[in-house]
């Protein structure tokens, strides 16, 4: 989920995934109206202990890798 999928807080602030957004690590203070689809290209992912469950394969929409893998 959080290589190609936001979570958008009711406020607008946006979470690299539904994790983040529980736990309150949004993605660099943006909200949905002033972020453009370009400025997230090649963002990094706010990662936490959280994120060992995504990449096991166990997290809610995960397919288990916080990176590409070539």
């Amino acid at each position: 989920m959080c290589r190609d999928t936001l979570s958008v807080a009711p406020n607008g602030q946006l979470y690299d995934c539904d994790f983040n957004q529980m736990l309150d690590m949004p993605l660099s203070g943006w909200t949905i109206a002033d972020v453009m689809p370009e400025s997230l290209a090649g963002r990094s992912i706010r990662t936490g202990d959280h994120c060992f469950g995504c990449t096991a394969g166990k997290g809610s929409s995960c397919g288990g890798a916080t990176v590409a893998v070539p």
